[in-house]
């Protein structure tokens, strides 16, 4: 490949929530643009983070530069170590993402990794790539668009941004930038899609204080709010509403500990020591809990809470709780049990679904098309969101003048060269790698397993042989999660007595064959089971030979 085309291969991020990472490459190099995780469904039994398959990057490890993240969120950082642990590539980031990769290298003892600070407006230079950090608003403090100029022309890749003219930190999306590089040209605008259904504007965050000024003054007892634990704008509204009226504050949660420490020493907190609470042995009026468990997670502070099963503190009535944050598509279900059980023990819930409790961190439509328009792309590309998310906001172009755009989802290939973008027709590798509690990979085959036993159940067969390969005695039936074993007499006694007859009308060879009869055994049984109950348990059979 020369310098003057460009290939941009998403291995994660693009038609699905999360785990979001890009990559660049131009001649004979390329970089990573974010390298984020995702959280499991209920589908995904025993795993407790996703992160994407990385194999393309490791069998070309020898182009890769660098890595640049655009914000600290963990659909955006999260797999980082992962990829580091493997490949020694210099991460570039603002000083929160980086306080948050590092922690996170820390916890999985990775080292020997160079963190490298990036500023608005700064420009890294790596191999072929010109790369300049631009500032943009989102649901996080330190987040970056990045301007990354080659050879062929430059790209905008936006990251997750919003317009928000008056942001908390003062810092707005730097609109002067884009329009800057716009009036220079720009080869192709990559931009974030995840409200692209959604129309108009996205509300400022300093709306989401008022409405939490409202709760707070009329609260007759605890209160308690859960957000994302990297949400520190949030935080800091909440913390001043606590010293507003006069409330200790008390963080339950690792992640929202963790972070909470974090950004407090880079300087993007302020938590009072006298703010903080000790213990709880006052008027419930006198405390604010600061929690996690916005998606509902099981394992969640504020689940736990909810179902009584919390070691600390115990839901009761009085309590308010406010969810403050968005339901991630695909938790809706957990976040309506979750709100249910916080109800069944006398809290009032205030969501999302209440006027400003909540403002999104992702541009609306409006938004989108004025970043479309100040950039004036070539060519564009959605990214960020679900399949429809993408499509929608390819549409959005082209009612702004630009009818060049190409939707990719994961592993596919966009190479732009010359005045053409083409999507090549073979994927890279990609795909989901699933870790457990200790930060090993759990095979798929594992998950799939998991996922069959649970849906229906398993058999397990053991049958005794004598040297001729005859039954010795009637076969010993085990099932769990299929048929109640007293209920289900008739089919367990049907079950033996095809299986007699199975051994009765093999042939001798057949016989002394106990892999050949393992597999008889699993596939009658199989067609037994789905043909009278409609279901595929795993079957399991065990042949001892006595």
């Amino acid at each position: 490949m020369t310098g003057d085309t460009i290939r941009i291969i998403p291995l994660g991020g693009l038609s699905e929530i999360g785990m979001n990472i890009m990559v660049y490459e131009c001649g004979e190099d390329a970089i990573v643009v974010d390298c984020g995780m995702m959280f499991p469904d209920a589908a995904t039994l025993g795993v407790d983070v996703i992160v994407p398959d990385m194999t393309y990057i490791y069998e070309n490890a020898d182009r890769f530069r660098a890595v640049f993240l655009t914000h600290g969120h963990e659909d955006h950082i999260g797999a980082v170590p992962f990829l580091v642990e493997r490949l020694k590539l210099p991460v570039y980031g603002m000083p929160l993402a980086l306080g948050f990769v590092k922690d996170k290298l820390d916890e999985f003892g990775v080292e020997g990794v160079e963190l490298r600070p990036i500023a608005p407006r700064e420009v890294v230079e790596a191999g072929c790539f010109r790369v300049e950090a631009i500032r943009v608003t989102h649901s996080i403090v330190d987040a970056l668009g990045f301007a990354i100029t080659t050879p062929a022309g430059t790209l905008i890749h936006t990251g997750d941004f919003k317009i928000d003219h008056t942001p908390i930190d003062a810092k707005p999306t730097d609109i002067a930038r884009f329009a800057d590089y716009g009036e220079r040209g720009v080869l192709a605008l990559l931009s974030d899609s995840t409200n692209a259904l959604v129309p108009g504007h996205c509300p400022s965050e300093r709306t989401v204080g008022g409405a939490l000024d409202r709760v707070f003054a009329n609260a007759p007892g605890r209160i308690l709010v859960t957000t994302f634990a990297s949400h520190i704008h949030r935080i800091q509204q909440v913390l001043d509403l606590a010293r507003k009226f006069h409330r200790k504050v008390a963080l339950v949660g690792r992640s929202l500990v963790d972070n909470v420490e974090t950004a407090e020493r880079l300087g993007y907190l302020k938590f009072p020591r006298e703010l903080r609470a000790g213990s709880m042995d006052g008027s419930p009026r006198d405390y604010v809990i600061l929690t996690t468990g916005t998606q509902g997670e099981p394992s969640s502070a504020l689940s736990r809470m909810a179902i009584g099963e919390h070691k600390q503190i115990q839901i009761q009535e009085g309590d308010i709780v406010i969810m403050s944050s968005r339901t991630i598509p695909g938790n809706e279900l957990a976040v309506s049990h979750l709100i249910d059980n916080l109800y069944r023990r006398g809290a009032e819930v205030v969501s999302h679904e209440q006027p400003d409790v909540h403002v999104s961190g992702h541009a609306c439509e409006e938004e989108l098309k004025l970043m479309i328009n100040m950039t004036r792309p070539k060519f564009f590309i959605p990214i960020h969101g679900i399949l429809r998310h993408l499509i929608h906001h390819a549409r959005l172009a082209k009612t702004c003048g630009v009818p060049n755009g190409v939707v990719i989802t994961n592993g596919q290939v966009a190479e732009i060269e010359g005045d053409t973008v083409r999507t090549l027709q073979d994927r890279v590798a990609h795909g989901k790698v699933f870790i457990d509690a200790e930060a090993e990979e759990v095979p798929q085959v594992v998950v799939r397993d998991r996922q069959h036993l649970a849906e229906d159940g398993f058999v397990i067969v053991v049958v005794a042989i004598g040297s001729d390969g005859r039954l010795i005695r009637d076969p010993e039936i085990i099932t769990r999660g299929l048929v109640h074993v007293d209920a289900s007499q008739d089919i367990l006694d049907d079950v033996r007595t095809k299986l007699v007859g199975m051994f009765t009308e093999s042939a001798p060879a057949e016989l002394r064959d106990s892999g050949l009869l393992q597999e008889k055994m699993r596939t009658m049984l199989k067609r037994y089971f789905r043909k009278t109950m409609g279901r595929r348990p795993l079957v399991l059979p065990v042949i001892w030979e006595m």
